[in-house]
């Protein structure tokens, strides 16, 4: 295997991390709109960034969503395949700031991890291109490949313009293979490629009983309030033993990495008398059965409570989908098993969300063989292939797109990043050897295709 004089100075490398801080600050909340100042910051900062590294950059407008970047490199070897590079700006609200020890959009290292809400996800995702990029630049030689770059702004929406995007940009993003940077390692110091993901369907169910608020005292225990019925559909949604009740949807037992539960549960931050639910060995659980988290309830606060009965209340449903599920059945079969689980004749209204497919690769190809060498050269050690409970709206719809395309999804972050979560970070280590690997892959990749 030939190593290639590829590395990364103390000095860019401390600049990157200067880069990846200053992304950090702006605050790319694509939940609170395409147009905030710190959508805008970001995605400019973005534009300079590559423009400054010698790329042709412009944005790429679609209606109703925030703008993406898309740079191309015009020095390539002849003959050279086309890899197109894809990661996000946009970050998740931050939730519960009394939870955060660290300010959010204020990043801060400390013991070799640099903190803030995208530091991980999927901002490192970005930095790792870019990193990759610097290393084969200043290599004196031309890239290996012909390089896109595609840097989206709502993915952590679920992508809801993806498909009017690929219609509206097909020829552009055209590719011989894709580099996604927005998955995870196995844990610290175990290197990974993902070769599946599940989908994700989600919808908000709105239950009425009365047009009106009641006294409870008057009409309580023969008129049923709103949260009544709502929390009897959300019951119907799971088995006792906390399996998915809904009959018809795609699950199987595919994991042969096996964990402990008690490693789960820690790894979550479970209270302790806190067990796992499901069946199966518990990797198949997260990576290829269906999953339902209720994630928000609208109904009186507690501190709001007077004795009325509750005349409507709403939830909001998320369905994980398993390789292999069409999505649009399953939103079929989720809104039939909700409209059954209905009792007393109550009114409900279902308003569906987001729509996304799951993916599932062969786990082979020039790309997968050249980045198994990157990670190998890296690490000192082979890489995992391992699923994502998560979804990734635009693999599957590039997979759909563009079926010659041969796609490889890498990790940057790892358990301890705490995605989504407080106190989000990304080790440091783990981020410069992610960079190192995707550099050593493009230039094995540009080989490997002559």
């Amino acid at each position: 295997m030939n190593t290639y004089n590829l590395e990364i100075g103390e000095e860019r490398f401390s600049a990157l991390i200067e880069l990846l801080a200053q992304l950090v600050s702006k605050r790319s909340v694509s939940l609170d709109g395409p147009d905030t100042e710190g959508m805008k910051a970001c995605r400019d900062l973005l534009f300079t960034t590559l423009e400054n590294l010698g790329a042709d950059v412009r944005f790429l407008e679609v209606k109703g969503g925030p703008d993406a970047i898309f740079a191309e490199f015009g020095d390539y070897q002849d003959e050279a395949p086309t890899v197109l590079l894809y990661a996000h700006y946009d970050v998740q609200p931050i939730g519960d700031i009394g939870k955060w020890t660290v300010e959010p959009f204020n990043s801060s290292i400390t013991d070799g991890r640099i903190f803030g809400r995208g530091a991980s996800d999927d901002k490192s995702g970005i930095i790792t291109h870019l990193g990759a990029l610097q290393m084969l630049l200043s290599s004196g030689e031309t890239l290996p490949c012909r390089v896109k770059i595609l840097i989206e702004g709502e993915e952590e929406l679920g992508s809801p313009h993806i498909s009017d995007f690929l219609i509206r940009y097909s020829e552009l993003l055209s590719a011989d293979a894709l580099i996604v940077a927005d998955a995870t390692h196995w844990d610290l110091d175990e290197p990974s490629v993902t070769t599946s993901l599940r989908g994700v369907i989600d919808c908000e169910i709105h239950v009425d009983t009365l047009d009106l608020g009641r006294h409870s005292g008057e009409y309580g225990g023969a008129i049923p309030d709103a949260l009544m019925v709502l929390a009897r559909i959300i019951a119907s949604l799971h088995n006792d033993d906390g399996s998915v009740a809904v009959q018809g949807l795609s699950s199987s037992q595919t994991s042969d990495i096996q964990v402990k539960d008690s490693d789960v549960l820690n790894q979550a931050g479970a209270v302790s008398t806190l067990n796992l639910i499901g069946v199966g060995d518990v990797m198949s659980r997260i990576w290829s059965q269906p999953s339902i988290s209720i994630l928000a309830i609208n109904a009186p606060r507690i501190n709001d409570a007077v004795n009325l009965l509750v005349p409507r209340a709403a939830a909001k449903v998320s369905m994980r989908i398993s390789p292999g599920q069409d999505p649009v059945s399953a939103m079929r079969t989720l809104k039939s098993h909700i409209r059954n689980s209905v009792p007393w004749g109550a009114r409900i209204e279902i308003i569906e969300g987001a729509l996304s497919a799951p993916f599932e690769s062969e786990g082979s190809g020039k790309l997968m063989e050249a980045f198994q060498d990157g990670i190998q050269i890296a690490w000192g050690k082979p890489a995992r292939k391992i699923g994502l409970g998560g979804s990734i709206p635009l693999v599957a719809e590039i997979a759909e797109t563009y079926p010659k395309m041969e796609i490889v999804i890498t990790g940057v972050g790892e358990p301890a990043s705490r995605i989504h979560g407080p106190d989000e970070s990304q080790d440091l280590s783990e981020l410069r050897k992610n960079m190192l690997t995707e550099a050593h892959a493009l230039k094995s990749f540009g080989q490997r295709w002559t």
